[in-house]
């Protein structure tokens, strides 16, 4: 379906979900001759699915049950052998910055300094905002390379503000007129939350700023204005028919950086009709800001109306940064000489522990679920703490990442009701990657991102993206939980649920989706074969055939559903 098509169609957010015109409202439908697993308590398969016009499932069973719960008026399906699963739900990705990432100028991660600087060069010429805007640098590769970067953007653009995020969201290189604007300049401190490297000859900052800090850069070079607030809604637009294309229903957008105005593009893709999945979305908690005010900001942003596809119900707040720039915040300290040095030897918290555990209980009081960003093991502990302070009404709570954590900390998320949120993409499992992060913590590399020792000491286990980081493929990360050795997915169906209940249960929306039941909405994948049945190593070349939310295709190019 194309995006103009995805227009026409939806008529989004109104009571019960998606409602389409009334000239293209379907009779009630039946899928038949497929292979459908329904996910339920029981792992029921059935051959046929029947969903009343309002995309309910009516019935889940035999063609003859299916037909007979749907009447003589239903349309019929056949799907022709191919297989069905309740749509996939990714509870952690950034969609918008995803979506402005692609648009930005591109570097590659780890190309050499004189490709990076040529790229530089080029941007300058072809972006025409006042800030000169990028994405994908390593900071850790730069640093490599050269230890005072600063100088290199400044003698390109010594007026005009340069701005390039690096790949994975934790850090910024900016020019000298991007860090006046941010008065970074004359700080002699690193700000809440942040860290701003400095040259070691001179005390100045080198141009390379770490988690918090590169937010007042971000705001000042996205601000909230009509202009970027439609920038960024066409760029979610094809990120939407992405999520589409890959099965995908149900999402958490795990950025939410309101003073950018990403709450507004949420809602822009509500008035205009083109929000084609169900959200669950977060609101970014900033270190550096007011308390008082910023809970009162926030409280202002939160919505949690279930009748609709767009809801702001959870607060973001990060704990720790990233294991390979050393901010992870670990319990033992990192090993002396590897990556960035910023004297931070044991890792960094973005809030002290008093206010990171009074954020926790005021949010969770104001109805927040808290999703807590945690890297390190340390991290991971002082979130289980500021858990175990806050209201549980809201949650289930969650932490997402956990590379590392403290086996005397497994037992903990089942007694506090914790889920435990992981990406176990490829890119992330690599041996090749253990043996880069081995640099950094030596033998514990050999022991991250514990999905199968937490699911058996009886947490909940939901696996997720966190694109555009990782890889978007749930078959891709299905596959690739399964075959992991050590702390993967027990079988086939576990990691299935991963991906589809278990964030149903956690985005609070399990008693409508996550599963093919009676009484459900009509959230489902086709894929073109049953991949609980073929050879694992065979699963990320399934292909997803059509998408459905509430009963309607947003994703068909095939046309299997056409009336």
């Amino acid at each position: 379906m194309s995006l103009i098509e995805m227009k026409t169609v939806f008529a989004m957010i109104l009571a019960g979900g998606v409602c389409l015109p009334s000239a293209v409202r379907a009779a009630p439908m039946v899928l038949t001759n497929a292979k459908i697993h329904t996910v339920d308590p029981k792992g029921t398969s059935a051959q046929a699915i029947a969903i009343d016009d309002g995309g309910v499932i009516l019935a889940v069973g035999t063609e003859d049950e299916a037909l007979a719960a749907a009447g003589k008026q239903a349309r019929i399906v056949d799907l022709r052998g191919m297989s069905v699963l309740p749509g996939f739900q990714d509870a952690h990705m950034h969609l918008i910055e995803a979506g402005v990432n692609e648009i930005l100028c591109s570097f590659e991660p780890f190309d050499t300094l004189e490709n990076t600087l040529a790229t530089v060069e080029e941007c300058m010429t072809s972006s025409k905002t006042e800030w000169v805007l990028g994405s994908g640098v390593s900071m850790t590769n730069l640093l490599d390379q050269n230890d005072n970067p600063i100088a290199l953007l400044d003698e390109i653009s010594p007026d005009r503000p340069v701005l390039i995020l690096d790949d994975i969201g934790h850090g910024a290189w900016a020019n000298s007129a991007a860090m006046r604007a941010a008065g970074y300049d004359v700080m002699d401190a690193n700000p809440p939350g942040g860290i701003i490297l400095r040259n070691k000859k001179t005390g100045k900052p080198n141009g390379i700023v770490l988690e918090n800090a590169q937010q007042r850069l971000r705001n000042l070079a996205f601000p909230a204005t009509a202009e970027n607030i439609e920038f960024a809604y066409e760029s979610l637009l094809p990120t939407l028919e992405t999520l589409a294309e890959n099965g995908i229903t149900s999402v958490s957008d795990a950025g939410g950086f309101w003073p950018q105005g990403h709450v507004e593009v949420w809602r822009k893709a509500v008035a205009n009709k083109t929000l084609s999945v169900r959200t669950s979305n977060a609101l970014y908690v900033y270190p550096d800001l007011d308390f008082d005010e910023q809970m009162a900001m926030l409280g202002k942003l939160y919505s949690n109306d279930t009748n609709s596809l767009l809801r702001f119900n959870q607060a973001k707040i990060y704990v720790d940064g990233i294991l390979e720039q050393r901010t992870g915040s670990v319990l033992q300290p990192y090993r002396k000489g590897a990556g960035i040095d910023h004297g931070f030897d044991s890792g960094f918290l973005y809030f002290d522990i008093d206010t990171l555990n009074r954020y926790s209980r005021a949010l969770s009081k104001a109805g927040f679920q808290l999703h807590y960003h945690v890297t390190g093991d340390r991290g991971a502990r002082l979130a289980l703490d500021a858990i175990e302070q806050s209201d549980p009404q809201p949650g289930p709570h969650r932490l997402t990442h956990l590379y590392l954590v403290d086996k005397a900390d497994y037992g903990r998320f089942k007694q506090l009701g914790v889920v435990a949120d992981f990406q176990l993409a490829p890119s992330s499992i690599d041996p090749e990657y253990q043996k880069f992060i081995r640099d950094f913590i030596g033998q514990r590399a050999g022991h991250m991102m514990p999905a199968g020792e937490l699911a058996a000491a009886g947490a909940e286990i939901v696996m997720s993206s966190d694109f555009d980081a990782d890889e978007l493929s749930p078959l891709i990360k299905i596959q690739a939980a399964v075959i992991r050795k050590h702390n993967g997915a027990a079988d086939v169906a576990t990691a299935i649920e991963w991906m589809t209940i278990n964030p149903a249960r956690l985005l609070h929306q399990d008693k409508t989706t996550g599963s093919l039941e009676v009484g459900k909405f009509a959230d489902l994948v086709v894929i073109d074969r049953d991949i609980l049945s073929i050879r694992t190593d065979e699963i990320a070349k399934a292909k997803v055939m059509a998408t459905l939310l509430q009963g309607r295709p947003v994703y068909d190019p095939e046309r299997l559903f056409d009336e």
